[in-house]
This record gives structure tokens, C-alpha cells and sequence, in this order.
């Protein structure tokens, strides 16, 4: 019988999460994007553990903050007083804390399309 510990579950669990955050990436922002594959796993990698770090631990809530970041860069959201908080936040449920994320980037691209049309 195949034992897999639970190691081993956690490293498949994140080359999964990576894997469909950089499909999901790809198809929705297209040629928006600026990295190619291989950075753009690199760069994944890197905002999955910010996440985990910060105490992210649900696959929403770490897809929710990797798109805001590919849409608005890392500096920017993790500048961002209403992202930190969310992140200091520890508390919060994950679902609240992946709403709250959502909410912030839903808001933040609804600014960057009024201006765009301005």
C-alpha cells in the first residue's frame, strides 16, 4: 500500500495551488502578464509562501492575494494599509480574510478602469 506523509501531501497540495493559479493566470490575463512561465512559477512560489508566512492557509485566500498581486504588483498590494491589516489579521477566518482580499482588488481594478476611461 502507497503511504504518503503528510510532507509529502503538503508539497503535492502547493505544486497543485501553483500549477492552477499559473493556468488560471494565463487564460485570464493573457498577454497582461509580464512574466513568462517559468518566472511566473518562480514569482508564484514566492507569493505563496508571503501568504503562508502571513498566515494565508486556504487555497481562496492564497489565490485571491496571488491575483491581486499579478494584477497590481507585489510592492503596491503588499504596501497597501487594507492588505495588511488583512494580513496582521490572524484571527479572521480564512474565508473572511480571502473576501476582504477580494473585495480590496475588486475596488482597486474598478479605480484603474475609471481612470482608464478618464
Amino acid at each position: 500500500m502507497l503511504e504518503v506523509d503528510r510532507k509529502q501531501m503538503s508539497a503535492i497540495g502547493h505544486t497543485q495551488l501553483r500549477s492552477n493559479l499559473a493556468d488560471f493566470l494565463n487564460r485570464h490575463l493573457g498577454g497582461k502578464a509580464p512574466l513568462h512561465l517559468d518566472q511566473l512559477d518562480a514569482e508564484l512560489d514566492a507569493v505563496i509562501a508571503h501568504c503562508r508566512k502571513a498566515g494565508l492557509k486556504s487555497q481562496r485566500a492564497v489565490a485571491a492575494y496571488a491575483l491581486a498581486c499579478s494584477l497590481f504588483g507585489n510592492d503596491r498590494v503588499a504596501a497597501d494599509p487594507s492588505i495588511v491589516s488583512v494580513l496582521a489579521d490572524r484571527n479572521s477566518s480564512q474565508i473572511d480574510r480571502a473576501l476582504l482580499i477580494e473585495m480590496w482588488t475588486a475596488a482597486a481594478y474598478g479605480d484603474f478602469r475609471r481612470r482608464q476611461g478618464s
